[in-house]
């Protein structure tokens, strides 16, 4: 996917988070932890939170929370601040077609593209209803009652998700929201001083590691990872009248999501493409550990028994090579390989005694070492 907006369309780009798609996207990581390997202490200790009756709606709706995050975004929209009571009564009084046909166009999506599909043409068509149960069953059986509910009753199945989304937002998620939310606010404001300061090209370099930002000429493009087989590429070009939304989360690490879609306005449409990325904080914390070069020398120089015996013998007095071949069993060449690596990462330092050449312990190399050691375990 491939994103284009002008250079100078900073208003374009706005910040925002939705305590409702927070949820979503944290039962998502609920359903599929492996692929989440950061939640894992997360997601036990919510577990043991589920009571039956949770559990089981949890699974009545995988389908539509496990495989990707649900969205609804005609009636969740993150650049429009929101509590939780504010988007619950938002869900159950929004019109009906918002969220049944977001959940229908999800049983009926090409290559992970949703297509509009309206609920009438669901009830006149059995090939579609076919369809779409054909789809859930492969993937979650469980989830074809709440299909075939979504058909019969939609308004019955609106008010039965936003239950089931109010019980586990009070079992699972109200007690941390004000600590996750001051963390998404955090992130927000960082990213906006970045902007200001630096420019759009440098806010949008530093939003997550699966995204290409460069400037061509008056545009600045942002390119995610290429597509997988079987997906075609799919461009956006965005105005100034448009809208860039970046979404930060908790439960987004390790993906990156990216959507557009065309919004309504009186006098002209209006694109909108919205990225969800994870918390700065978290990618940190995701990045594997780097062991600093010098450790990785004197650890290499040293990982080996012979060079270890050597510099045992080396910390009680200096010792010639000759000595060190008799005292370990091997030739004066075969030492004095072992001696120059020694002395190239210095542990070891040569000093010249007549005809002999005697090695002596370099003791502030071992400070080095338990200083890097020290570093590298905090």
């Amino acid at each position: 996917m491939r994103v284009c907006l002008p250079a100078s369309a900073a208003g374009a780009v706005v910040f925002g988070c939705s305590p409702a798609l927070e949820a979503l996207r944290s039962l998502h990581v609920l359903g599929s932890v492996r692929r989440h390997p950061l939640h894992i202490s997360w997601a036990l200790r919510t577990r043991e939170r589920l009571d039956a009756e949770l559990r089981n709606e949890i699974d009545q709706f995988a389908y539509w929370c496990q495989y990707r995050p649900l969205a609804l975004p005609h009636i969740w929209r993150p650049d429009e601040v929101s509590s939780w009571p504010e988007e619950l009564v938002a869900l159950r009084e929004a019109p009906l077609e918002h969220y049944a046909e977001h959940l229908l166009a999800e049983t009926l999506a090409v290559n992970g593209r949703l297509a509009p599909v309206r609920l009438e043409e669901v009830h006149a068509d059995p090939v579609l209803r076919e369809r779409a149960e054909n789809t859930v069953r492969q993937r979650h059986p469980a989830s074809v009652r709440v299909l075939r509910e979504l058909i019969e009753d939609p308004e019955r199945s609106r008010q039965r998700f936003a239950d089931f989304l109010s019980a586990y937002w009070e079992s699972c998620m109200a007690g941390e929201w004000p600590n996750l939310q001051r963390y998404l606010l955090a992130d927000i404001a960082a990213r906006s001083r970045t902007g200001f300061q630096d420019g759009l090209m440098s806010m949008l370099e530093g939003l997550a590691p699966q995204l290409r930002v460069a400037q061509e000429g008056p545009q600045v493009s942002i390119t995610l990872a290429p597509a997988r087989d079987g997906f075609a590429p799919l461009e956006m070009n965005l105005t100034e009248q448009d809208r860039l939304v970046l979404v930060p989360s908790h439960f987004a690490w390790p993906l990156l999501t990216i959507g557009g879609r065309r919004e309504l306005h009186p006098g002209r449409d209006r694109q909108s493409v919205q990225i969800t990325y994870a918390l700065d904080a978290m990618q940190r914390t995701a990045q594997p550990p780097a062991p600093s070069e010098e450790l990785l020398k004197l650890l290499r120089a040293a990982a080996h028994p012979t060079r270890l015996q050597i510099l045992q013998l080396l910390a009680g007095r200096s010792r010639s090579t000759r000595e060190l071949a008799g005292l370990i069993g091997l030739t004066e060449p075969a030492i004095s390989k072992h001696l120059k690596l020694l002395a190239e990462a210095g542990w070891a330092e040569p000093e010249r005694h007549s005809y002999y050449v005697y090695y002596r312990l370099v003791r502030a190399t071992q400070g080095r070492f338990t200083d890097a050691l020290d570093r590298l375990f905090g």
